[in-house]
């Protein structure tokens, strides 16, 4: 038997605050999934830097955080999301 899911993908905005795609995707009473993809070939762009990954990793474990304390968990995975 096959179960209807929402997907949330946080890509840029990695915060639970004022999120309208969770918050739309809670209200319809689905379960959710919350993902981000690390994209290796974006950290391979020469703006990226291990400052700005650093940053990014700290959100996400922020973010790790706030989705158990809803609940949820955050699947992060590695490669390419596509365009």
């Amino acid at each position: 038997m096959t179960q209807a899911i929402n997907i949330v993908w946080f890509k840029r905005d990695l915060r639970l605050h004022d999120h309208a795609p969770l918050c739309q995707a809670i209200n319809q009473g689905l379960p959710v999934l919350s993902l981000y993809v690390v994209e290796t070939e974006y950290w391979q762009q020469s703006f990226a830097s291990r400052r700005h990954w650093s940053f990014i990793h700290d959100c996400l474990q922020e973010l790790r955080s706030d989705t158990a304390k809803l609940g949820q968990t955050l699947l992060i995975r590695v490669g390419e999301a596509g365009s």
